[in-house]
């Protein structure tokens, strides 16, 4: 089945590369998620928006903890940047924390704010 990708998380889908990039092919519509935002999940990673935060990709083990933690419902929060690259590993920034993954240790932290 083909799920289209449209408005704003089309918008970032594309900027990213589309199909091409890490995210890959969509395996789902758009959703509703907490506090009003929406999201849709990619083979890849998952794209969330809400108004205040806008629009941010969320991948792998920093994906997982944060899931884990209640994603965008829970303390955490809202991505407020796409992972980026830091020494040694990744890591993501949300409204209340943030999580950071080393490769050698392949072990994620969690900074709640």
């Amino acid at each position: 089945m083909a799920f289209e990708v449209k408005g704003t998380i089309g918008d970032h889908y594309n900027e990213a590369g589309g199909a091409s990039s890490p995210l890959g092919e969509p395996i789902s519509a758009e959703l509703d998620a907490a506090n009003g935002g929406k999201y849709q999940e990619f083979a890849g990673g998952v794209i969330y928006f809400n108004l205040a935060t806008g629009t941010k990709t969320v991948y792998g083990a920093i994906r997982q903890a944060w899931e884990a933690e209640g994603g965008a419902g829970g303390r955490l929060g809202y991505p407020t940047s796409d992972e980026q690259d830091i020494e040694g590993g990744k890591i993501s920034h949300f409204e209340n924390g943030s999580i950071s993954y080393s490769i050698a240790d392949d072990a994620v932290t969690i900074n709640a704010n």
